[in-house]
C-alpha cells in the first residue's frame, strides 16, 4: 500500500466575548421555561451533570430569539457571515456535585454562548485561555467551538441557570433551500 502522509499544526484564531443584558423579562421568562421544562430522559446524561432541556428546546422560544436581537452587534464583532440556530437549550444545576463535564463544541461551524440567568455560581473555565468566566445575572459570552470549557462541581446548593447555544454557518441559497424542500414535500 502507497500512500503520502503530510501532517503540520495550524495556529487558528478564536474568540471570547464577554457582554451584558439588562432585560429582566427575557431573564426571567428564560429562566421559568427551564425550570418548567426539565427533560429527565437527557438531564444527567451530558456534559452537563445537572438538569437539562434539549439541545432544540429553545431554538423558536420568542425570549431566546430577542436575546439575540439585543446582542446582533456583539455577534457581528466575532461572526460576520449568515448563520442558523443549530441548538439552543437550558441548563440547571442545583445539588452539590452538579458540574459540566470539560468538552468542546468542535462540530459547531460558527460560534457558542452561554447566557447566565443566574448569580453565584462556580463560573465557566476555559482551558485554552486559562480564563474563569464569572457568573451574573444577564452575563453571556460568545466564543470559538473549539475552545474545551467545563464548569467546577458545584459546592452549595444554589440554583445555577443557564442558556447555552450553537450557531452554525450558512448561506442564503441554503435557507432558500431548505424552504423550497419543504413545500415540495407538503404537496
Amino acid at each position: 500500500m502507497n500512500f503520502e502522509l503530510k501532517a503540520k499544526d495550524l495556529l487558528i484564531n478564536t474568540f471570547i466575548l464577554i457582554g451584558e443584558i439588562n432585560n429582566e423579562k427575557i431573564i426571567n421568562n428564560l429562566k421559568n421555561f427551564i425550570k418548567e421544562n426539565k427533560d429527565s430522559e437527557l438531564s444527567y446524561k451530558t456534559n452537563v451533570k445537572g438538569h437539562f432541556t434539549g439541545f432544540k428546546s429553545l431554538i423558536q422560544n420568542d425570549d431566546f430569539l430577542n436575546f439575540l436581537k439585543i446582542i446582533q452587534e456583539n455577534i457581528r464583532v466575532i461572526y460576520k457571515e449568515n448563520f442558523i440556530i443549530y441548538d439552543a437549550w437550558g441548563n440547571l444545576c442545583n445539588k452539590i456535585g452538579d458540574e459540566v463535564l470539560e468538552h468542546d463544541h468542535s462540530s459547531i461551524t460558527a460560534f457558542c454562548g452561554i447566557l447566565y440567568l443566574s448569580d453565584g455560581g462556580p463560573g465557566t473555565y476555559f482551558k485554552d485561555y486559562d480564563f474563569l468566566v464569572e457568573e451574573k445575572i444577564g452575563r453571556y459570552v460568545l466564543f470559538h467551538p473549539l475552545l474545551k470549557h467545563s464548569v467546577e462541581k458545584m459546592k452549595k446548593e444554589i440554583e445555577r441557570i443557564t442558556v447555552a447555544f450553537n450557531m452554525n454557518s450558512t448561506r442564503d441559497w441554503e435557507n432558500s433551500n431548505i424552504i423550497w424542500v419543504n413545500k415540495i414535500n407538503n404537496k
